[in-house]
Parts: C-alpha cells; structure tokens; sequence
C-alpha cells in the first residue's frame, strides 16, 4: 500500500514539474522573439507569435491552479508554487506588453539599447529554465547568473533613458519609447523576482 501510495504521489509531482517545464518553454520562446523584434529581424511575423504564446502560458497556469485546488499532493509548498507561476506568468504578459507596442506604437526603427535589454532577457530566462529542470531532481541552483544579468539590464536601462532624453526632440516619440526601455526593465526585475522564488523553494525543500 505504501509503495502505491508513493507512485501516486510521485506521478502527481510529475504533473507539477512538467507544466512548469511548458511553461517556462513557452517563456523562452517568447523571449527569443522578444530579442528578434527589438533587432528589428522580421518584427511583425515575430509580434504575431507573442500573444499565442501568452495565452499558452495562461492556460498552464490555469491548469497548476486548478490542480492546486483539487489535491493535496504537491511537490512543495502551495504558496510557492502559486508564487512562481504567477511570476512566470507575469513575465509573459509583460514580454507581451513590450513586443504589441512596437506595433501599436508604429515604432518603424529600432530603440537604441532595446536589443541589449531582451538579450539579457533572454539570457535570464533560459537561467530560470535551467533551474526549474534543477528544482525537479533537488538540486541547488543559486541562480547567481540571473541577479548578475539584472545587475547588467539596470545599467543599460540607465544609459538607455540618458540617451534617449538627450536625442529624441520630439515629445511624443519620447513618451512611446520610454514606455518600452521602462517594460523591459522591468521584465529584466521580474526575472529577478522570479529567482528569488525559487532560491526560497531550494533552501526550504533541500
């Protein structure tokens, strides 16, 4: 019976770690056409896949919530979980968020330092992928690497507002393209946020 009891509660883990693993999947994929749009490499076809993307990462945080309701069994506290796929989840809205505007905005060239700001993006992403596949087998991921590279986007954010406010005339312009530099900062943060989530699952669960 015990041994039953183990290989239920094990496989309904497993569900856990693999919506976490789609998810961040998802996140990634998002975060490489996030790099290409603001390298203006064939924008609009890029812009096109963000928001099916988003959707697919709401539906597997729908799904996590749903299952968090249903049972007992959980890999390890709820309210971390609930913590990391709302983090997730808000990282996809607002990589999102960034890419619509260049649309809605009619942005036309690129923003100096946007693309430097979503390759460090992206860089951090793929950190948080590796340490959710480390979250799975237990083994400590201090995620140094993200806190490093937000350390990195909040200099390039600073010398992306310096340059902006000292080259755009028009006003206008300059409200649209701050509203972008802003998000992706802020995007950069949330990754941040995200690994301190899951530097708090470690040292409690280890």
């Amino acid at each position: 019976i015990l041994s039953f009891i183990s290989s239920v509660s094990g496989a309904k883990e497993e569900k856990y770690f693999e919506d976490f693993k789609d998810m961040i999947g998802f996140i990634e994929e998002m975060a490489d056409n996030t790099e290409k749009i603001f390298r203006f490499e064939d924008t609009q076809a890029h812009i096109l896949k963000m928001k099916p993307l988003e959707l697919r990462c709401d539906e597997v945080a729908a799904k996590i919530t749903k299952r968090l309701n249903k049972t007992y069994i959980t890999p390890f506290d709820r309210e971390d979980i609930f913590a990391l796929i709302k983090r997730l989840d808000d990282i996809s809205d607002m990589l999102l968020g960034a890419t619509v505007r260049v649309d809605t905005f009619h942005i036309e060239k690129k923003i100096d330092f946007t693309d430097k700001l979503a390759l460090i993006i992206r860089a951090q992403v793929k950190e948080l992928g590796v340490a959710i596949q480390d979250l799975k087998v237990k083994r400590v991921n201090e995620l140094k690497a993200v806190k490093d590279l937000e350390v990195e986007a909040d200099k390039v954010y600073q010398q992306a507002i310096k340059e902006l406010f000292e080259k755009e005339k028009d006003a206008i312009e300059l409200i649209k393209k701050k509203e972008i530099i802003d998000l992706l900062e802020r995007t950069s943060d949330r990754c941040q946020s995200t690994a301190n989530v899951i530097l708090s699952i470690f040292l409690k669960n280890t």
